[in-house]
C-alpha cells in the first residue's frame, strides 16, 4: 500500500516545519512538500506535484486557502483538503463547506485530532484502492472465462490462480427461444427486456452472494454462463429461483441447467461444456396435439423402453422396439411419431450424458436429429431409432468394462506418452472413455492426487532430468514439456523444488 502523499501550505515558517515532521514520522504518510502561500502551492501542482490531501491554512499573503482551494478545484484536483485556521469564525467554517473540504481544524492544531483525521483519510484511500483493485481483477477473470473452452491444456493452468482457492458451483441459465423472441419482439422493447434481464440478474445474485464471490457472462447470445465460489450446497436451489424470478419478471422463459460442483477449478472448461450439453438435452414437452393423435399404449410402449434402456437390458428393449414398430406400422401422422421418439431419445441420452464423454453426447445428439428427419420414411425412421437406441446402450456398456482400476493405469499411459504436448483433461478422459469430470474424481479417489497435480509433477520430472543431462536453454526445455509460457514453468520449478530451473542445474552438475 502506498503512502498517503500530503502536500502542506502555511505561511508560518515554525508551524509548517512542526506538522511536517509530525506527519513525516508516521510511515503510512508522506508529506511531498510544503509552502509558504497558495500561489507557490498552486504553481508546483500544475507542474505535476500530485497531492492526495492538501493541508492548508485560510490566511495566507498573495493567495489564501479558501481562494487555492477554489483555483484547484476549477483545474481538475479531485485529492482532499484539511483546513487550519487561527480564526474561529463561522463565515471562513461555512466557505470551507461550501467547497467540501475534509475537516476544519483550529489552531493551535491538536495532533491527536489531526492524526485521526489523517488516519481516516488513509483508511480511505485504501478502501478506494481495494475497489479498484477488485474491480480490475474482476474484469480479468471475466475476460478469461469468455475465452475459456475445454481445448485448454493442462499446462495452461495458471489461469487459476487469479481466482479464490476452494470449491465452487458451475452452471447455464438459457433463455428459452432466444431467435424467435427476437424476430417477433419489438427491437427497442426487445433489447429493454434483455436489459433488464441482465440487471435483475446481476441484483439477484448479489442478494445471494458477495461481489468477488460469482461471475456471470452473456455467451452464445441465448444464455448466462455463472461460476460461483461457495461451499453452500443448496446453490442449485438459489439459482433455480433466480430462473423463476427472471420468468416472472420479463417476458423471457429461462431454463437453469443442473449445474455442477467443481473441488478443482482446471475442470471448469470441461464443466461448461458439458453444462452447454446439459442445457441441449432439456427433456422436451411434447404439444398435445401430438399425444393426443396416437394412443396410450404407444406412450406406455416408451416408456417401457426407456425403463429397459436404463437397465441395459436388451431383450426387454427388443421387445420394446418390436412393439412400437408393430403399432406404429398404421400410424396416419408421421409428425406425431417424430415428436415422440425425439423426446424419448433426448430423455434417454439425458439419463447418461453425465456418464459419457461430451463429444460422444453431442454426436449422438445430432445423430438423433438425424434419423429422426422427417424426410425419412415410417420404416426407415423406425429402423434408425431402433440403431440408435442399441447403439447408445452398447456406447454405455464399454463404459461400464472401460471404468475398472486399470483406467488409472491406461490415463497415466496416456499422460506418459504425451507429456510433452498440450494435453486436455477432456483427452486424457476420452482416451478411457469418460466423462471428464466423473474420470477427475475417478482418478483423484484411486490415487489420492489431482489429474493436473499427476501431469505437473511428471512434466517437472522430465525437466528435472532435462536439466540434469542436456545443455538445452531453460526456454528450449519448458517448450520440450509442454509450457510455453516460460516465466509461469519457472515459477512452477521455483514452487514445486525450491529453486529456479538455472540454479537446479547448477547444484545438479
Amino acid at each position: 500500500m502506498q503512502n498517503l502523499q500530503i502536500m502542506i501550505v502555511e505561511d508560518e515558517y515554525r508551524i509548517r516545519m512542526g506538522l511536517e515532521r509530525f506527519i513525516s514520522n508516521q510511515p503510512q504518510y508522506a508529506v511531498i512538500g510544503t509552502f509558504a502561500n497558495g500561489q507557490e502551492a498552486l504553481n508546483e501542482w500544475r507542474l505535476g506535484k500530485k497531492a492526495e490531501v492538501i493541508l492548508t491554512d485560510i490566511k495566507m499573503p498573495i493567495m489564501d486557502g479558501l481562494t487555492l482551494i477554489t483555483e484547484l478545484k476549477e483545474e481538475g484536483y479531485t485529492g482532499e483538503f484539511l483546513v487550519l485556521s487561527g480564526f474561529d469564525d463561522f463565515q471562513y467554517v461555512q466557505q470551507a463547506l461550501r467547497n467540501q473540504v475534509a475537516d476544519y481544524l483550529l489552531k493551535p492544531v491538536d495532533r491527536q485530532q489531526l492524526q485521526d483525521r489523517l488516519q481516516q483519510l488513509y483508511e480511505k484511500k485504501q478502501e478506494i484502492e481495494n475497489v479498484r483493485k477488485q474491480q480490475s481483477q474482476k474484469q480479468e477473470q471475466l475476460l478469461l472465462l469468455r475465452a475459456l473452452s475445454s481445448e485448454n491444456s493442462l499446462a495452461d493452468t495458471q489461469w487459476t490462480e487469479i481466482f479464490p482457492s476452494g470449491t465452487y458451483y458451475t452452471c447455464r441459465l438459457q433463455i428459452q427461444n432466444f431467435h424467435q423472441q427476437k424476430a417477433k419482439r419489438d427491437p427497442v422493447r426487445f433489447h429493454q427486456e434483455l436489459s433488464a434481464v441482465v440487471r435483475i440478474f446481476d441484483t439477484e445474485l448479489s442478494n445471494q452472494w458477495s461481489d468477488s464471490s460469482f461471475w456471470w457472462w452473456w455467451d452464445q447470445e441465448q444464455s448466462f454462463g455463472l461460476l460461483v465460489h461457495t461451499e453452500e450446497k443448496n446453490s442449485p436451489i438459489l439459482i433455480d429461483r433466480i430462473a423463476e424470478t427472471l420468468s416472472h419478471r420479463t417476458f423471457f422463459k429461462l431454463t437453469a441447467s443442473p449445474g455442477q460442483i467443481l473441488y478443482e477449478l482446471e475442470l471448469l472448461p470441461a464443466a461448461m461444456e458439458a453444462e452447454h450439453m446439459e442445457l441441449k438435452l432439456q427433456p422436451v414437452s411434447v404439444e398435445s396435439q401430438y399425444t393426443e393423435a396416437l394412443s396410450v399404449n404407444i406412450q406406455n410402449i416408451l416408456h417401457s423402453l426407456r425403463f429397459a434402456f436404463k437397465q441395459f437390458v436388451f431383450d426387454d428393449m427388443d421387445t420394446a422396439l418390436n412393439r412400437l414398430k408393430e403399432e406404429l406400422a398404421t400410424a396416419e401422422q408421421l409428425d406425431s411419431v417424430i415428436a415422440l421418439l425425439q423426446s424419448s431419445g433426448i430423455e434417454m441420452l439425458h439419463d447418461v450424458s453425465k456418464r459419457l464423454p461430451v463429444n460422444d453426447v453431442h454426436r449422438m445428439l445430432q445423430r438423433l436429429g438425424r434419423n429422426t428427419s422427417q424426410t425419412l420414411t415410417a420404416s426407415e425412421l423406425l429402423q434408425g431409432f431402433e440403431n440408435w437406441t442399441k447403439d447408445l446402450a452398447d456406447m454405455c456398456i464399454r463404459l461400464d468394462q472401460h471404468s475398472d482400476r486399470t483406467a488409472v493405469e491406461r490415463a497415466k499411459a496416456f499422460i506418459h506418452q504425451h507429456v510433452q504436448e498440450a494435453i486436455t483433461i477432456e483427452q486424457v478422459a476420452a482416451h478411457v472413455y469418460m466423462n471428464p469430470t466423473y474420470f477427475c474424481a475417478y482418478f483423484k479417489k484411486h490415487t489420492k492426487e489431482t489429474v493436473l497435480q499427476y501431469v505437473t509433477k511428471q512434466r517437472l520430472e522430465l525437466a528435472k532430468r532435462k536439466l540434469e543431462d542436456t545443455d538445452d536453454k531453460v526456454t528450449i526445455i519448458a517448450d520440450s514439456v509442454g509450457y510455453h509460457d516460460h516465466k509461469y514453468f519457472s515459477k512452477l520449478f521455483k514452487k514445486h523444488t525450491g529453486f529456479a530451473p538455472s540454479e537446479y542445474r547448477r547444484l545438479r552438475r
